[in-house]
């Protein structure tokens, strides 16, 4: 008798973990990969950034990456995706590229509830504007600080991870005359979240130095019902903070769901604590 109920209490959960298994697998294999569209006009975007990001995420297994050109915008398909990264090259570039149509119809894939992560001239892109296609994407009610002395020039950095513990403050990274933000008082954009701050001040020749030190190197802000990040530096170009942009991407697909972003959710990935 005893045999007989050990039997049944192991066949009972045998099958209990049989169901345990396919529920498992079920819901692993129906979850449905993020679909991100890298911008990869030839033109406008660098080659180096564009190479290194498509590598990035390519590489990420549950993204959906895909290269787009300006038409694949301009004709509505921004729609099939859920995060549009905006690699480096010239801000003026990927404007014109991308052209008023284009630019608005960006603007509209993030209000809807899709996500944007921009890198160095997509950052100076996404923020205030200064013609019509580029006020056509303000993203994030930030400005580019001292941008009359862009050129800084191109070396790796220090910067500092905002609300990280000491030992964890200080990171490298590739930067290339990249945008310092700062907060805009635009009243129709809510307030972006700074990140990351440049620890290293870099100046162009002939220019005021001490104003990159201290500002803003990286920063995230919802919009509508989507999210945006935006990058001074390159993360895809740093090569021990390359994750720092996988999980932009997929901070800024979830949607704004009204928690603040911080450096840990952004770019770490953690998950955010109640309030």
């Amino acid at each position: 008798m005893g045999c007989e109920v050990n039997f049944r209490r192991l066949l009972g959960m045998g099958l209990a973990g049989i169901i345990f298994s396919m529920t498992v697998g079920h819901s692993v294999a129906d979850e449905k990969p993020l679909r991100v569209a890298l911008f990869c006009d030839p033109a406008s975007t660098d080659k180096k950034s564009r190479e290194a990001a498509w590598k990035v995420l390519s590489g990420e297994a549950h993204f959906k990456a895909d290269r787009i050109t300006t038409e694949t915008v301009r004709n509505g398909a921004l729609k099939d995706y859920d995060v549009l990264v905006i690699p480096g090259g010239t801000a003026n570039g990927e404007a014109r590229a991308l052209g008023l149509d284009g630019c608005a119809e960006v603007t509209r894939f993030v209000k809807e509830g899709r996500g944007a992560v921009a890198i160095c001239a997509g950052g100076y892109l996404v923020v205030k504007g200064w013609n019509p296609e580029t006020k056509a994407i303000e993203l994030a009610n930030a400005v580019c600080w001292d941008d009359d002395h862009w050129a800084r020039g191109e070396a790796f950095i220090n910067v500092k991870v905002i609300g990280a513990d000491d030992n964890d403050s200080s990171r490298t990274m590739w930067f290339e005359n990249g945008p310092i933000f700062a907060p805009w008082d635009n009243a129709s954009l809510p307030p972006y979240t700074p990140l990351v701050r440049y620890v290293t001040d870099m100046a162009a020749k002939d220019a005021p130095r001490g104003m990159m030190t201290g500002r803003d190197a990286v920063i995230a802000a919802p919009l509508g019902k989507g999210r945006v990040v935006a990058f001074g530096p390159h993360p895809e170009l740093s090569p021990n903070l390359n994750h720092w942009l996988v999980n932009s991407v997929k901070w800024a697909a979830r949607g704004d769901n009204g928690t603040s972003p911080t450096a840990a959710t952004v770019l770490e990935g953690q998950p955010a604590t109640s309030k």
